[in-house]
């Protein structure tokens, strides 16, 4: 791991730590579902971060590991963009069907990776390598980059869309974007040339954090009886 990884990787945990903070200084019951989906991106990079360093970057016992977390947080993330695109319906017509709908979506999800995705490269592979793990990881965020796209549909279609949620959502569009661009790249690419690809969706990932950090920082307000310092008094 050189320094460029190493400060990515800090960051990313600081943000998510940061993140973390301003969810529990009020939104984390609006947004119970992101809540738990940060929680688990922190803890997955703190336990990827001791085990890369304590059992080595070859180690099976890594792998296994990493592409369990990896695939974990992105299934997560899919539920999400699911979860906001219930929410942004609002109190539309269309929302008990909606719900449905985004209901099979979920259940395709979870099914496609040991369906399809065990060998439709034209060669069977095992479930859970590197492979599969891959494969699942590009689908889902490929998935959910797609749902993301529904999101801003039904946000735009709604008159009292929350703004609060249409910036969650570009910060969605950026981290799934990202991710599945990396995820397909990386299939084309040798080991030792897969660091830019990595670096690329690092990055687009601290990007996407940062947007939610934004969007949760604490917001400082003025008391509604408080006269403006610059304000002038009209004469009696």
């Amino acid at each position: 791991m050189n320094f460029f990884s190493s400060l990515l990787d800090v960051s990313e945990v600081v943000l998510d730590l940061l993140l973390l903070v301003f969810l529990l200084r009020g939104p984390i019951r609006k947004h119970l579902m992101f809540a738990v989906y940060v929680v688990t991106a922190l803890a997955a990079d703190l336990v990827d971060n001791v085990a890369y360093y304590r059992l080595g970057w070859r180690s099976a016992a890594y792998y296994k590991l990493f592409w369990t977390d990896r695939t974990l947080l992105d299934l997560l993330l899919f539920v999400v963009v699911i979860v906001f695109t219930y929410e942004a319906l609002g109190d539309s017509k269309l929302r008990p069907k909606a719900a449905k709908a985004l209901g099979v979506i979920l259940a395709v999800a979870l099914i496609l990776p040991f369906a399809w995705l065990h060998g439709h490269h034209g060669k069977q592979y095992g479930f859970f390598t590197n492979r599969w793990f891959m494969d699942v990881s590009q689908s889902w965020n490929f998935g959910a980059g797609i749902m993301n796209l529904v999101l801003w549909t039904a946000l735009l279609s709604n008159r009292r869309r929350d703004p609060e949620l249409v910036t969650l959502s570009i910060g969605l569009g950026v981290i799934t974007s990202g991710a599945a661009i990396a995820w397909g790249a990386r299939q084309w690419l040798a080991a030792g040339d897969r660091w830019l690809v990595d670096a690329f969706m690092s990055v687009t990932h601290l990007i996407g954090v940062s947007v939610w950090c934004w969007v949760f920082r604490p917001k400082t307000q003025r008391p509604g009886n408080a006269v403006p310092p610059n304000a002038l008094t009209t004469p009696s």
